[in-house]
């Protein structure tokens, strides 16, 4: 089973949980409060990078758009407050790597 950590919880994972958590930052009119973090490809490893949720212009059809740029969903790998508190993180699929 793959896990979610929630306000220093555990909540089993559900298919589309990342686009609930987004939409409620987005449209939540709280997006200041909150950094996402993506993951980015930099010379073949995988780097983490934040973005401010005042950057974020809209999150609709999976993907965030932070002004022209889109970024799919399935690149967010952890949400986290300013303050640094984890509200969301990812779980690796052991199958991906296979």
């Amino acid at each position: 089973m793959v896990f979610n950590v929630f306000y220093g919880g555990i909540l089993p994972k559900r298919k589309g949980e990342i686009e609930e958590w987004l939409k409620r930052i987005f449209f939540g009119g709280c997006k200041n409060e909150y950094v996402v973090y993506i993951k980015y490809r930099d010379e073949g490893a995988d780097v983490l990078k934040p973005v401010p949720g005042e950057f974020i212009t809209d999150v609709r059809r999976g993907y965030i758009f932070i002004g022209e740029d889109q970024i799919p969903f399935h690149r967010v790998v952890e949400i986290r407050l300013k303050n640094g508190k984890l509200v969301y993180r990812r779980t690796e699929n052991p199958r991906s790597s296979l």
